[in-house]
């Protein structure tokens, strides 16, 4: 396995992933998809990590799935199961990481790049960046999670506008729409990325990961069900010594130093 086609830098509490393969706009073979996970599973085990970025090298962020990888022909059944385990365990991890994750789109993504894109918790894209959902123009259904994380940004009604279509979709017109969180120039990507990276560092971790479980836990439950789930993890947090810190420096006008206890 080349292991430079997906590369690991760590600077303090900030862990950057970057896709490697910018000949192919960083389309995902079979080695990239271990390595990412191999990769996302080390920061999500470190300590010292409190949030992490994902992005790509060269033009652009991801193409999906690499048509060479694609040439060999796997059987209906090998892709199927392909999607189910692998792209389902990056999926999984990313939207399961009790660390913030980062998406900073630097150029087009399409395909599974889109699912492995729209999981991270906030997408901060280039200006000149875009995303296609290409699946149709090829007699395929979008995957990856694609779907599933499209219709909750913009409903029902439009995502079958935007899937039907097969279009590039500008960053202006992803923003407008909720898919991304925000538009920077592509100069300056990175550094908005790292900015907005040391800010949610510097936040309760243990309160980040509770958040986000009970906002999955919402999109998939009533109002009072979800009354209870909050409870229950409010009654874990309020004897947190993340907590305590929180009231004391509030009292004392200073900054937390939240450690994740």
């Amino acid at each position: 396995m080349n292991k430079e086609i997906v590369l690991l830098r760590k600077e303090g509490a900030i862990a950057t992933i970057t896709l490697n393969r910018p000949a192919v706009y960083n389309a995902i073979n079979q080695d990239l998809k271990f390595l990412l996970l191999e990769l996302l599973h080390d920061c999500k085990n470190d300590d010292q990590i409190r949030a992490i970025i994902l992005t790509g090298s060269g033009k652009g962020f991801c193409a999906g799935a690499d048509v060479g990888d694609l040439a060999s022909r796997p059987s209906p059944r090998d892709v199927r199961d392909d999607l189910k385990t692998n792209y389902g365990n990056l999926v999984r991890l990313i939207t399961d990481m009790h660390k913030p994750v980062i998406c900073a789109i630097n150029g087009p993504m399409a395909g599974a790049g889109i699912g492995l894109g729209l999981a991270c918790d906030y997408k901060i894209m280039a200006a000149h960046a875009s995303m296609r959902f290409a699946f149709v123009n090829i007699g395929l259904v979008s995957d990856a999670g694609s779907t599933w994380f499209l219709t909750r940004a913009v409903g029902y009604t439009k995502a079958l506008e935007i899937i039907y279509g097969g279009e590039k979709i500008p960053a202006t017109e992803c923003l407008e729409m909720g898919i991304i969180n925000s538009i920077v120039d592509g100069d300056n990507l990175m550094e908005e990325a790292i900015a907005l990276a040391t800010n949610l560092a510097q936040k309760a971790p243990l309160a980040f990961n509770a958040t986000k479980r009970a906002i999955n836990y919402a999109m998939h439950h009533g109002l009072f069900d979800t009354l209870s789930f909050e409870a229950e993890e409010q009654m874990a947090l309020i004897a947190s010594d993340d907590h305590m810190e929180g009231i004391m420096s509030f009292m004392e006008k200073r900054k937390p130093k939240f450690k994740g206890k």
